[in-house]
């Protein structure tokens, strides 16, 4: 016996092995009968389950670090432990994936998120494809929640809300913030650099990205590895105030041939210990905290690179190469909202380069008639 939305119901069986295997069933399933059903008659097909062809997929990657080959493990245990992650490969179609996207909805999760997963699960429907288990990617086609990137990984700031949390951090961790506004660098790339990355007698003045730091899998420690994607790679230019403010810790660095951002007390400058000890204590003094308008991280301060930049003139393909991204339609899904009138700059290029070129005869004479 079982509850399905509040009301009783029963089946009988003829033996208890049977029995138990439903009772399994419909306690993996919601206590849905045809959810159930559905999934025993998705057993009969041969083949893997999603959940075996997303490990064996997973497990067949290279040139993947540790770290992220984890969160794929992880991603598959906690998103793809219901109803399609049992079915078999072969009966997944168009609507199981739209299916599991509602529910991931209705587990709280955001559009970022189920993007992510569907990503993983899209890719091991490929490897199916290619292994000929199956003839069509059934994710193809399937319309994802509406992406919102405010809030994803902090939300735009302007000059005075950085300012807010600049002049209340501890001043050790001071020219760090410089940095990361003055280059538009990610955390993990800032604190991999060491005085040979920076070339501050250049003219412009130049820091070199070539690495960053990578978290390792289940029991590794943090390690330095490539950036994020090959067009991470890139050289920055450095205004006269990030110099000022690094040069510095670049001399002290040459000196030690340590790391040029370090913590106070000269541990590692991790994510987690640089959160805890400056940027939370600054950020909440500032009003920034829990409950605030704003959620703001240390991302934040990309966007902020990112939108003085703009402001200043600085074109989306330049921006991008800045950035470090591996495309510029990732810079321009981010980015477009700080150009307002780009529309209206477009239209009055448009409008002054069509005005230069000679009148269409067979038009004139078709307005003049």
């Amino acid at each position: 016996m079982w509850r399905e939305n509040g009301k009783p119901d029963s089946i009988t069986f003829d033996n208890r092995p049977e029995a138990e295997m439903w009772k399994r069933l419909l306690d993996a399933n919601g206590n849905s009968l045809g959810a159930a059903t559905k999934v025993y008659e998705d057993s009969q097909h041969d083949g893997p389950t999603v959940a075996e062809a997303m490990t064996a997929h997973v497990d067949q990657l290279v040139g993947t670090t540790p770290y992220t080959l984890k969160r794929y493990r992880d991603s598959i245990r906690l998103h793809f432990n219901g109803p399609l992650g049992q079915m078999k490969v072969k009966a997944v179609t168009y609507d199981s994936v739209i299916a599991w996207i509602k529910w991931m909805q209705g587990r709280g999760l955001g559009p970022k998120t189920i993007a992510d997963k569907h990503g993983l699960l899209s890719a091991t429907f490929e490897t199916q494809v290619r292994y000929g288990v199956i003839d069509r990617n059934p994710c193809k086609g399937v319309r994802l929640p509406k992406k919102v990137r405010v809030g994803d990984d902090g939300d735009d700031i302007d000059m005075d809300d950085y300012r807010a949390i600049r002049d209340r951090i501890d001043p050790h961790f001071k020219p760090f913030l410089e940095f990361l506004v003055g280059t538009g660098c990610r955390f993990s790339e800032a604190t991999a650099l060491v005085a040979r990355d920076f070339k501050l007698d250049n003219e412009p003045p130049l820091v070199f990205i070539t690495k960053a730091h990578k978290l390792g899998g289940e029991g590794e420690a943090r390690y330095v590895g490539e950036p994020k994607s090959q067009k991470s790679r890139r050289r920055v230019s450095l205004a006269p105030s990030t110099v000022y403010a690094v040069k510095p810790l670049v001399e002290a660095a040459l000196k030690d041939k340590g790391p040029v951002f370090r913590m106070k007390d000269g541990g590692e400058f991790t994510a987690q210990a640089f959160f805890n000890r400056a940027w939370k204590p600054a950020r909440d003094a500032a009003g920034f905290g829990k409950g605030s308008h704003k959620h703001i991280t240390v991302h934040s301060l990309r966007h902020l690179h990112a939108a003085i930049m703009l402001h200043s003139g600085m074109d989306m393909y330049q921006l991008s190469a800045r950035l470090g991204h591996q495309n510029i339609a990732i810079t321009v899904d981010v980015y477009s909202h700080l150009l307002p009138d780009a529309h209206w700059i477009g239209a009055n290029h448009a409008a002054k380069a069509l005005e230069e070129l000679p009148p269409i005869p067979e038009l004139d004479e078709g307005i003049s008639a």
